[in-house]
Formats: C-alpha cells, sequence, structure tokens
C-alpha cells in the first residue's frame, strides 16, 4: 500500500509524516518503536523465575520432538496423544508456559483436522474453542511481566509471549472476518481484541504483528478512511477553481 499523498494544505512537515504513518502500515515498523520494545527483552535473565535452566532446555528439546511429529497430515489420534503427552507435562511443570502455548496449538489441529473442507474451527463445540482459549491466556498470564509493562523478560519469555499473543490474536482475527461471536463478542470488538493482542506480540519482538496491529486496528482504519476522504474532497475543490 502506497503511503497517503497529501496535497498542498496547511499541515506541517510533521503532521505529514504522522499521518503517513498512522495510515501506511507499511511504514511500520519504526526503528524507534522497535528499539523501545526490545529493551524489555533482558537476554541475561534465566529463562524462567522457577524452573533451573537445565531443565528448561530439557523441557524444551522434548517439546520440540513432540511438536516435530506432528503435521498436517497427521490423524486426529495422533493428535489427541500428543494432546494427552502435554496434559502429563503440565500436571508435572504446571508453570511451564511453553507446554500451554504448544497444547493450545495442538487443539487448534486436532479441530481444523476433524473439519469437513470449508468449515472453519468457529463451527466446533463452544467447549473446545474454551479450552483453546484457555491454554493461550495460561501460557501468556505464565509470562507476562507482574509489575509493569515496561518490567523486562528473558528471551524464552518473550517468545512465548509473542508467540500467544499472535495466535490469539489470529483466531480473533478470524473470527471477525466470518463474523461469528467470540463469548459475546461481535465483529468490531474482535477486531480491537486481535490488533490489541498484535500490538503485544510486536511489543515482545514480532515485527509482523506490528504492521497487522495498525491493520487491524478499528480506530486507525475508521480515521484513515476520514481522512482520505477529506483529502479526496479537498483535491476536488483544488481541481475546480
Amino acid at each position: 500500500m502506497a503511503a497517503v499523498s497529501l496535497p498542498n494544505t496547511s499541515l506541517s512537515a510533521n503532521d505529514t509524516r504522522i499521518l503517513n504513518a498512522l495510515f501506511d502500515p507499511e511504514t511500520l515498523p519504526s526503528s524507534i518503536s522497535r528499539s523501545r520494545d526490545l529493551s524489555i527483552i533482558d537476554t541475561s535473565l534465566p529463562p524462567h523465575p522457577t524452573i533451573p535452566s537445565s531443565q528448561i532446555s530439557t523441557l524444551e528439546t522434548e517439546q520440540n520432538e513432540l511438536v516435530r511429529s506432528i503435521t498436517s497430515e497427521s490423524t486426529p489420534a495422533a493428535i489427541q496423544n500428543a494432546i494427552t503427552q502435554e496434559d502429563e507435562v503440565i500436571q508435572e511443570h504446571p508453570t511451564y508456559a511453553s507446554a500451554f502455548l504448544n497444547r493450545a496449538m495442538l487443539r487448534r489441529m486436532g479441530m481444523e483436522a476433524a473439519l469437513p473442507e470449508g468449515m472453519s474451527i468457529f463451527e466446533q463445540p463452544e467447549s473446545d474453542l474454551d479450552l483453546l482459549f484457555a491454554d493461550l491466556s495460561r501460557a501468556i498470564a505464565l509470562c507476562v511481566p507482574s509489575v509493569s509493562s515496561t518490567t523486562a523478560v528473558s528471551a524464552y519469555q518473550a517468545r512465548i509471549l509473542r508467540t500467544a499473543f499472535s495466535h490469539r490474536a489470529y483466531l480473533y482475527l478470524k473470527a471477525a472476518e466470518i463474523e461469528v461471536e467470540v463469548k459475546g463478542k461481535g465483529k468490531g470488538d474482535l477486531e480491537e481484541l486481535a490488533s490489541g493482542d498484535f500490538a503485544a506480540a510486536a511489543r515482545y519482538g514480532d515485527e509482523v504483528a506490528r504492521e497487522m496491529s495498525v491493520r487491524t486496528n478499528p480506530y486507525a482504519k475508521m480515521c484513515g478512511a476520514i481522512v482520505r476522504n477529506a483529502l479526496a474532497e479537498e483535491r476536488k475543490e483544488a481541481m475546480s477553481q
């Protein structure tokens, strides 16, 4: 998408730059916003506040092997078996966020594998969707800073946060696109939730999510349309003179 082309108006150069950045997602992310967000990721921190780094390393290796064993061609039975393995890991390590994040991914894959072609996972039982969202929310809760949004997180926590926020944002966005309600929230509310989660994912290092946050922000889109219409009217007036 090209930046908004602004005619000669009373706008200052700075105002023009801001408008172009706000209504053209391709101008984002800026180096300033990237550096600000990355400052909350402290690579010197241990991966997990309570699980020793050596144990995290072992658990991550096991998780990677489990996830790699499941593909889009896996049977529902194979996916369910992987979910059962995640259940066992979570029971033994209830603060291990990766297991919740991976179980959410497996739940979604299982739901998609059971769907007839052309159907959406949002046509599955609400209880299944609740479990999917609950896993993503739990993964986020286990890693998000407890003091303030500026509190630093480890590289491991940042990875979990950007992945979980992006996954949840994707689900909100898909629900908004097909105009189904999720927990009583309709299209507008879901787009706003998606934008917020994409912004959160960007805060922890996901640059694609940063652009998606702007693209899905209903207020930015509305304001962008208003500005574009106003500029179009101004051009018409200028041409008629």
